[in-house]
C-alpha cells in the first residue's frame, strides 16, 4: 500500500496512523507467519562500505539464520557481519519516535513516546519556520553512520534549498584521501588489487582488518604467484608481516618517504621519462623539491633505514605495479593532503597509469556516483550543488575554501562556531554520532543552543541524543530496501523483513519529510522503492523489478567504459579531450587548484606536532581491529563485547618497560588537550617505539576523542589530526 503524503495533510494534523498499515510487532503473526523464505541484504558494520552481502532465512517476519550471499561480489562475512543479527533483536533497540519534555541541559530529557504524525508535524513545521525566518542554509542536514541515507538526505536538503549538508566523510573519513587522489588525477582513485601482469604492489596504510575477508585471500594469492609487496605503514599489520618490504615510517611522514623514493628513481634513471614528460605537470619542480631528500635525510625524518628506502624504490621500478590506498589514516593529520598525494604519485613517476598490471582508471556509467552508494547525479541535482551561488552561500566557504569549491558536502567541523555566530539554527541528523568529533563536549553544547534538532538512529545514544528535541527509530540493514547494493557498476536489490515496532528506513523518513516541506512528486510519494526505480530507469533495461526478480544474482548497470590508456582517447575528461580532469589536463605534481587558493601546489613534507618531555608518545587514534569498527559495534552487539569489552591501547615493549607496564595493566592517557582517559594495555610490536594505537568510539572515561584537538587541522580538508596528537601514558594508581 502506498500512501501519498502532503504538506497540508500533515501540518493540519491528519493522523498517519489511520492512513498507513499498522506497525509490525516484534514477531509478526500475519498471513504466512510460519512460512520460511529467503531474503537478501548487506552488512553496514564497516561504515556501509564494503557492503558485504548477507543471505538470510526468515520464518514469517523473524530471521532465524544468516549466511554468506555467495552471488554478491563481497560474499564473506566477518565477525561484525555475523553479529548484526544480535543488533537487530537487541531488546534496547529504539522502536518508537520520542520527544523531550524537559529543557535542554536537564539531567533527564524527559523522553516520551509520540506518534509519527506528531513527530513529522513538529519537525516539518520547525523546518519551514526556520527557513522563513533565517534562510534555508540555517537548517543543517547530516548523514552519518551508516552512510546508506546519503542520497535521500541530500535530495531533501537540495529541494529544501539548503547547502548545509554534511556527512561523517566530510567530518573525517576517506573523503580526505579521495580528495588528495583527485588533486593528482582529476578523479579519486584508491588503486586496485594486483592483476595477472602486476609485479609489484604497494599497500598504503591499509590494514587487512579494514577490508573484506576476500581481500586478504587476494593478497595471499598475489604473493604466491610472485607479486612483490611493499607495505607503507607505521604499524606492523598483517599486511606488513607478509610484505617483502615493510617501510615502517614515523606517523605523518608519508610525504617525506615518497620524496625520498622519488629521488632514488630519478638519480638512478629508473623513472618513465616519456610518460612523465607527456602526461604529467610540475614534475621538474617536484624533482627539484625531492633533491634534498637523500636516503639518509629521509631516514632522519621517517625512521625508515636509508638502505630500505633505496631497496623499495628499486623494487617499485620492477613493475608494472599498482597500489591500494583505502584508509582514513593518511589524511588524519595536519598535513593530510600532502601525505596522501605524494605516495600515490609514485605510480605516475613510473607510468603505471591505466596499463595492464598497473593502476586502472575505471569510468562508471554516465552520471553514476560510485562513492555515493549507487547515487545518480540527477537524483541530487548535481549541478545545483556546484553552482557558484550555492558554494558561496555554504557555511564552510571561509573555513575550508578549497574543500568548499570542490565538494557537495560542507565540512561541519566548525559547527560550534556557526551556532555561536547565529548562522545555524536547526539540525536534521541521520545516524548522528557526536563522538566523531574531537572534544565532543563542544559539539554537545552547540546542539543545546540550537532552536531545534532531531536525529534518526537504531538506538537511543545519550551522548548524541540528549541535546536533541526528537529522536526517530531507524530500520536496520535487514529491514531496508534502500539503497541497493552497489559495487562499481554491479548492483543488487535487497529483500528485507518488515521493520520492528514503528521503525522506518532512513530513506523513507527523508522522503516523507520531503513530501511535507516540498512537493510529494519530488519525493516519490515517500516510497524508497519508487526512488530506487527512478534511479535505475536512467539506464537501459534496468528497473527495481528486474533487480528483485534476478535475486540472488546481481546485475550490471550498462555504460561503464572499459579499456586501457583511456587518457589517450579522451575518455577521462568531460570535454572528450585527451588527458586528465585537472586544470593542466595532466597528472599534477603541482596542483594548480591549490595554487589558485594560495597554497603550495607541491605535496611537501611538514612535521607533526612536536612531542615533549611530558607528552612523549604519538597517538594513532582510530586503529582498526577485525571485530570492531566504531562505537556502534560495541554494546549494540554483545557477541563483539565478549571479544573485547573495553578500550585497549597497543604499546611497544620498549615503551612499556620504560613505564613499568605489563600486559593487562590499566593506564591513564593524557594529552595537552584533555584527559585522563582510561585503557588497558596490550604490549605488542605492532606499533613502533614512541607510538601508541587505540580505537576511538568507546565512551565515558574511555573516550579517546576527548584527547584530540579542534585546532591544527589540515587546512585543505579541515580534517582533525587524529593520528598526530602527543600523549602521556602512566599506570593508573
Amino acid at each position: 500500500m502506498t500512501v501519498k503524503l502532503s504538506r497540508r495533510s500533515l501540518l493540519q494534523g491528519v493522523s498517519l496512523a489511520a492512513a498507513m498499515p499498522a506497525a509490525a510487532p516484534v514477531f509478526a503473526k500475519a498471513d504466512g507467519a510460519d512460512k520460511t523464505w529467503t531474503g537478501y541484504t548487506c552488512c553496514d558494520s564497516c561504515n556501509h562500505t564494503p557492503f558485504c552481502g548477507i543471505q538470510f532465512e526468515a520464518r514469517g517476519n523473524m530471521i532465524v539464520r544468516i549466511d554468506n550471499w555467495k552471488e554478491n561480489p563481497n560474499h564473506f562475512l566477518c565477525s561484525k557481519g555475523w553479529a548484526t543479527l544480535q543488533r537487530l533483536y537487541n531488546p534496547n533497540r529504539l522502536l518508537y519516535p520520542m520527544k523531550r519534555t524537559n529543557p535542554k541541559g536537564s539531567k533527564d530529557p524527559g523522553w516520551v513516546r509520540i506518534s509519527w504524525d506528531e513527530a513529522y508535524r513538529t519537525i516539518a513545521s520547525k523546518m519551514l519556520e526556520t527557513k522563513k525566518k533565517y534562510g534555508p542554509n540555517s537548517v543543517m542536514f547530516y548523514a552519518g553512520d551508516p552512510k546508506e541515507p546519503r542520497p535521500a538526505v541530500q535530495r531533501l536538503a537540495r529541494f529544501f534549498g539548503s547547502s548545509t549538508y554534511g556527512t561523517e566523510s566530510s567530518v573525517a573519513c576517506r573523503s580526505g584521501c579521495a580528495f588528495g587522489e583527485a588533486l593528482n588525477f582529476g578523479v579519486d582513485n584508491i588503486g586496485a588489487p594486483p592483476g595477472p601482469k602486476t609485479k609489484v604492489f604497494i599497500v598504503l596504510a591499509t590494514n587487512a582488518w579494514s577490508k573484506p575477508i576476500g581481500w586478504w585471500n587476494m593478497l595471499l594469492k598475489a604473493k604466491a604467484r610472485g607479486v612483490k609487496i611493499i607495505c607503507i605503514d607505521p604499524r606492523r599489520t598483517k599486511v606488513a608481516q607478509i610484505a617483502d618490504i615493510h617501510l615502517q615510517l614515523n606517523v605523518g611522514t608519508d610525504s617525506a618517504l615518497a620524496a625520498g623514493m622519488t629521488r632514488v628513481l630519478i638519480k638512478e634513471n629508473l623513472y618513465n621519462k616519456e610518460f612523465v614528460a607527456k602526461w604529467t605537470h610540475g614534475f621538474e619542480k617536484y624533482a627539484e623539491y625531492c633533491e634534498k631528500f637523500t636516503p639518509e635525510y629521509t631516514e632522519s625524518l621517517t625512521g625508515v633505514p636509508a638502505k630500505l628506502i633505496v631497496e623499495a624504490a628499486r623494487m617499485w621500478a620492477q613493475g608494472p605495479g599498482t597500489y591500494m590506498s583505502t584508509p582514513q589514516s593518511l589524511s588524519h593529520n595536519s598535513n593530510g593532503i600532502a601525505n596522501t598525494r605524494a605516495p600515490i604519485l609514485l605510480a605516475a613517476t613510473m607510468g603505471y597509469i591505466d596499463i595492464e598490471g598497473g593502476v586502472p582508471f575505471p569510468v562508471s556509467p554516465k552520471k553514476w556516483l560510485l562513492h555515493a552508494y549507487g547515487q545518480h547525479k540527477d537524483f541530487i541535482d548535481y549541478d545545483w550543488w556546484f553552482a557558484k551561488e550555492t558554494r558561496d552561500a555554504a557555511l564552510d566557504h571561509k573555513d575550508v575554501p578549497v574543500w568548499n569549491a570542490t565538494h557537495d558536502q560542507v565540512s561541519p567541523n566548525c559547527l560550534p562556531e556557526w551556532v555561536e555566530a547565529g548562522k545555524l539554527k536547526m539540525f536534521c541528523g541521520w545516524g548522528f554520532n557526536v563522538n566523531i568529533w574531537p572534544q565532543p563536549g563542544t559539539y554537545q553544547e552547540a546542539l543545546r543552543k540550537l532552536d531545534f534538532a532531531f536525529a534518526a538512529d537504531y538506538f537511543y545514544r545519550p551522548d548524541s541524543h540528549d541535546m536533541l528535541d526528537i529522536v526517530l527509530p531507524a530500520a536496520m540493514n535487514y529491514e531496508r530496501y534502500a539503497p541497493f547494493g552497489s559495487y562499481g557498476p554491479v548492483v543488487a536489490a535487497r529483500r528485507p523483513v518488515k521493520p520492528l515496532g514503528e521503525a522506518k528506513e532512513d530513506w523513507r523518513i527523508a522522503l516523507e519529510l520531503g513530501c511535507i516541506v516540498d512537493k510529494p512528486e519530488n519525493f516519490f510519494d515517500g516510497d524508497p522503492v519508487k526512488a530506487l526505480d527512478w534511479i535505475l530507469k536512467r539506464y537501459p533495461d534496468r528497473s527495481w523489478a528486474q533487480l528483485d526478480a534476478a535475486l540472488p544474482k546481481t546485475q550490471v548497470i550498462p555504460g561503464a567504459v572499459k579499456g586501457l590508456k583511456k587518457y589517450e582517447k579522451g575518455l577521462l575528461r568531460a570535454d572528450g579531450k585527451p588527458g586528465f580532469e585537472t586544470d593542466s589536463q595532466k597528472i599534477e605534481y603541482v596542483s594548480e587548484l591549490l595554487r589558485k587558493f594560495k597554497y603550495s601546489g607541491l605535496p611537501e613534507f611538514k612535521p607533526m606536532m612536536p612531542l615533549t618531555k611530558e607528552f612523549d608518545l604519538r597517538f594513532i587514534n582510530g586503529t582498526r581491529k577485525p571485530h570492531i569498527t566504531h562505537s556502534k559495534t560495541r554494546t549494540d552487539q554483545p557477541y563483539l563485547m565478549e571479544i573485547e569489552n573495553c578500550l585497549t591501547i597497543d604499546i611497544n615493549p620498549k615503551d612499556a618497560a620504560a613505564r613499568g607496564l605489563k600486559e593487562g595493566d590499566t593506564v591513564e592517557i593524557r594529552s595537552p588537550f584533555g584527559g585522563p582517559i582510561v585503557a588497558k594495555v596490550t604490549v605488542t610490536i605492532q606499533v613502533p617505539a614512541g607510538t601508541i594505537g587505540g580505537q576511538y568510539g568507546w565512551l565515558g572515561d574511555q573516550n579517546t576523542q576527548k584527547l584530540m584537538t579542534r585546532e591544527n587541522r589540515d587546512p585543505i580538508t579541515g580534517y582533525p589530526c587524529y593520528f598526530e596528537v602527543p600523549v602521556s601514558v602512566k599506570k593508573k594508581a
